[in-house]
């Protein structure tokens, strides 16, 4: 009788499933299978297997098993993980080496992106010319990874314009471009689209103007910000930005940024916070910095322009000064809160009227108007306050101004240069720019009205701000200031405002700029030297960003503040090409 076989496991190997390649997130194609054998070479039955991803995140069914009557275990199967590039699964039995399987997973076409090359979207040019920058783009793995030799196609979709090139294959760094674009006739928007097999299409817009129109590029200055609301320039090269909730930061010459200041009474809820910041037109020798902001430090909360001075390399304030205080605070709404020095060399503060309806007309409290002071907060000569009203009132009956800006004194020889314009965020019916000249009525009364004590609309509500009130109301106020522009038949959300300055802006030279929130764009007023507007034209329109404030630098550029941008808010800069 021959001897009794010896059954014991002494080698376990590969048997199906090694090395192959599959789609990322997919299975693979063979299920990995190991094979346990005895010393004769021969299949070991009932041996228990079992088989774990070892790395690349991917997942397993059947993942215990009994080797058959061929020593053979098989796993259900292998689903790789989401990750591009080489992933295992290790087999494992007692007594027995770990057996390694592998796969490389791969990205599936189309499953990567098309990313635009900065600068070669949302650009400007004249109709009929050709943009600065040619549109281009990268075509992306999943991992990141530049893809060569994909053929990319580039089309005109609107504005009737011309490619160089229809078509195209992308590079080592996975980078393609459509050549000269040249804008068609028409004015507006126009798009070139870019698709390629198996992903979302890619647009490129520019914005076609007419001749003596600028161009210019838009880059981004500063990200990661929380709802900045205001900027101011420094002699130094220094730039000085509020964010409502984190307070004041400065980024000197040097690249340096910091919270310069942020004091312990700062107060922030619905629309307040740490607002407007001026820099004193005699900063070079003064050092001295001015910022609109709610602050408890009276024990009850107000609405208070606050003086201090920074030391030389900006990080330190010293001297604070509360020069206006007890600028009415209600729960945060409506607070105005832009701050500019004027050509005149006063203070300008604007009050919001805390969505409270008899606020705007009444001359005792300083909510609802446009307040002039010297530097030290006392009433500014020449404001010719009706009587009885408090001093320091330069304008009244407003409702939520939020910018003010001066006409450039060399606007084309205008008669009004220097003139404030003042920007109100209106109601639902209308935002308006007025032109302001001192003791005038911005005409804003939300009080129900007295013959009826209801609402236009017939709310019988206390405050009429969104019913039916009209931001001038020139029946009930035949004098008041009249707006040169409106946003009428809706308000747009208009925020802050800059005059463009410069002569590389070439026909905007001079115009105002609006900045708004709901409206989602710049809005830029041409106007003649009589100060009347003359023609108004979009920009930005496409990127669908709400926009906080926008100024002209120092170096000519246009800077502009967004309001609760996804992935944190931005301060960007428009330079004239």
């Amino acid at each position: 009788m021959p001897p009794a076989r010896d059954a014991t496991p002494t080698a376990i190997g590969a048997q199906a499933g090694a090395a192959q390649t599959a789609f990322v997130s997919s299975a693979v194609g063979i299920a990995p299978a190991v094979r346990i054998t005895a010393r004769d070479g021969a299949g070991v039955e009932g041996i228990a297997v079992t088989f774990n991803v070892l790395s690349g995140g991917g997942t397993v069914t059947g993942a215990t098993r009994t080797t058959d009557v061929n020593g053979v275990a098989t796993v259900g199967s292998w689903t790789l993980g989401n990750s591009v590039g080489l992933q295992k699964l290790v087999t494992r039995t007692s007594g027995l080496p770990e057996v390694t399987f592998t796969a490389q997973a791969e990205a599936p076409p189309g499953s990567g992106t098309l990313e635009r090359v900065a600068g070669t979207d949302h650009q400007t040019a004249e109709a009929g010319t050709a943009v600065p920058v040619a549109p281009a783009l990268r075509v992306l793995r999943v991992d990141g990874v530049p893809e060569a030799g994909v053929s990319v196609s580039f089309a005109v979709t609107a504005g009737g314009g011309a490619l160089q090139v229809g078509q195209a294959v992308t590079d080592a760094d996975g980078r393609v471009s459509a050549g000269r674009w040249s804008l068609g006739a028409a004015l507006g928007t126009q798009t070139v689209t870019a698709t390629v097999q198996g992903y979302a299409p890619l647009q490129f817009t520019a914005t076609a103007f007419g001749t003596g129109a600028p161009t210019f590029t838009r880059s981004v200055w500063k990200s990661g910000l929380a709802q900045p609301w205001d900027i101011a320039f420094a002699p130094d090269g220094a730039v000085l930005y509020t964010e409502r909730t984190r307070g004041l930061s400065v980024r000197a010459a040097d690249g340096s940024t910091r919270v310069l200041f942020s004091p312990a009474d700062l107060v922030f809820m619905e629309q307040d916070g740490m607002l407007g910041v001026a820099v004193d037109p005699q900063f070079a020798s003064n050092r001295a910095v001015y910022v609109y902001m709610a602050s408890n430090l009276a024990g009850a909360t107000d609405n208070r322009v606050v003086r201090f001075t920074v030391n030389a390399d900006y990080t330190a304030v010293a001297g604070r000064t509360d020069i206006v205080t007890g600028i009415r605070w209600d729960h945060g709404v409506h607070q105005g809160g832009r701050i500019r020095f004027g050509p005149d060399g006063l203070l300008y503060v604007t009050t919001g009227d805390n969505r409270t309806g008899t606020v705007p007309q009444d001359l005792g409290t300083l909510a609802g108007k446009v307040l002039r002071v010297t530097r030290e907060g006392t009433p500014a000569p020449g404001n010719a306050t009706p009587a009885g009203g408090n001093p320091r009132i330069y304008t009244y009956g407003h409702r939520n101004p939020q910018g003010i800006a001066f006409r450039a004194p060399g606007n084309a020889g205008s008669a009004d240069a220097g003139r404030p314009l003042l920007c109100e965020h209106g109601p639902g019916l209308n935002d308006e720019v007025t032109p302001l000249v001192a003791g005038g009525n911005g005409g804003w009364d939300p009080r129900p009205r007295a013959n009826t004590g209801l609402c236009p609309d017939g709310s019988n509500i206390g405050y009429c701000g969104y019913n039916g009130a009209d931001m001038t109301e020139l029946a009930l106020y035949p004098a008041a200031l009249p707006p040169i522009w409106r946003s009428t038949p809706t308000s747009l959300g208009l925020s802050g405002c800059g005059v463009v300055n410069g002569l590389a802006w070439r026909d905007w030279n001079g115009a105002l700029a609006l900045a708004l929130l709901s409206g989602r764009r710049l809005e830029i007023l041409r106007m003649d030297a009589a100060g009347a507007v003359t023609g108004t034209l979009r920009l930005l329109d496409t990127l669908g960003e709400r926009l906080r404030h926008v100024e002209t630098g120092p170096d000519g550029a246009l800077w502009v503040l967004t309001d609760g941008k996804s992935g944190g808010d931005e301060i960007w800069r428009l330079a004239p090409n």
